[in-house]
């Protein structure tokens, strides 16, 4: 149990620190969904069981998990991009609850006051609830990226296999075969310079990792604690804010934080 723990943590850490890098790469969306699809399906396709992966791609989970990705990696991108980052934030750290509602479990209310953490720390005075009725685009889009991203969860559930290489081959190798023909021509156009080398090498290290270790937490934690461990990734980037991008710490901030860790520490 340690082990899976930790995997969760370790991997809500790691996505959160991805998009800090990638939003400061400057590069064009559509280009930044197809470095993310390509590089995690060639270097997943290095360990996987294509015995099991021939199988696996052609049963409706790993149909579904394919196309569901596809929609996931689109919804969460334009929905960040159309609202005010505190609001979009706000509403896709629902999907942790859509699980346990998902699942039928009994709902704790403590992982509740993980959710006001995640509102407490994202809001600043520039918070802007309006921008859900200026974009009703944007709210459809994250409320998609968060019901696709609790389906995952229990698409890769389903998708029995102990080497996890096989659920991110599974996840990304359609949108990396679909993108490719796509966008032939623009990427052809590419020339690889050094913001392009450091999205593939962001997408390579922290989110390809950062995805296997989800998927392993996946397999083998009980969905009650994953959910509420999902939380971790938003204390995270809080903290990644300070570090990386000298964001302030107040009050608000610090009682977001701790509204996390308890919640998280009640629930382990």
């Amino acid at each position: 149990m340690l082990y899976e723990i930790i995997s969760k943590l370790a991997s809500e850490s790691l996505l959160s620190l991805y998009p800090i890098f990638v939003k400061n790469i400057g590069l064009p969306l559509l280009l930044q969904t197809w470095s993310r699809c390509f590089s995690y399906a060639i270097i997943s396709s290095f360990f996987v069981d294509y015995s099991f992966i021939l199988n696996a791609m052609t049963t409706t989970s790993g149909l579904l998990l394919s196309f569901i990705t596809m929609i996931h990696i689109y919804t969460s991108y334009r929905g960040f991009e159309l609202l005010e980052s505190g609001i979009a934030y706000s509403i896709f750290y629902l999907y942790p609850i859509m699980i346990l509602l998902m699942a039928n479990e009994k709902i704790n209310p403590i992982i509740f006051l993980s959710l006001v953490g995640v509102f407490l720390l994202v809001s600043n005075e520039k918070f802007n609830i309006m921008s859900i009725i200026e974009s009703p685009e944007g709210l459809i889009m994250i409320l998609l990226a968060a019901f696709t991203e609790a389906n995952i969860y229990f698409l890769v559930r389903d998708i029995k296999t102990t080497n996890n290489w096989n659920h991110i081959f599974i996840s990304y190798f359609v949108g990396a075969i679909f993108l490719s023909i796509y966008f032939f021509k623009n990427i052809m156009e590419i020339k690889l310079n050094g913001r392009l080398s450091l999205s593939l090498g962001i997408n390579l290290i922290i989110g390809l990792l950062g995805y296997l270790l989800r998927f392993f937490a996946i397999s083998r934690l009980d969905t009650v604690l994953y959910a509420s461990l999902s939380y971790f990734g938003i204390f995270m980037a809080f903290v990644y804010g300070i570090l990386f991008n000298n964001e302030s710490i107040d009050l608000k901030k610090v009682i977001g934080s701790l509204f996390i860790i308890i919640s998280n520490y009640w629930l382990l």
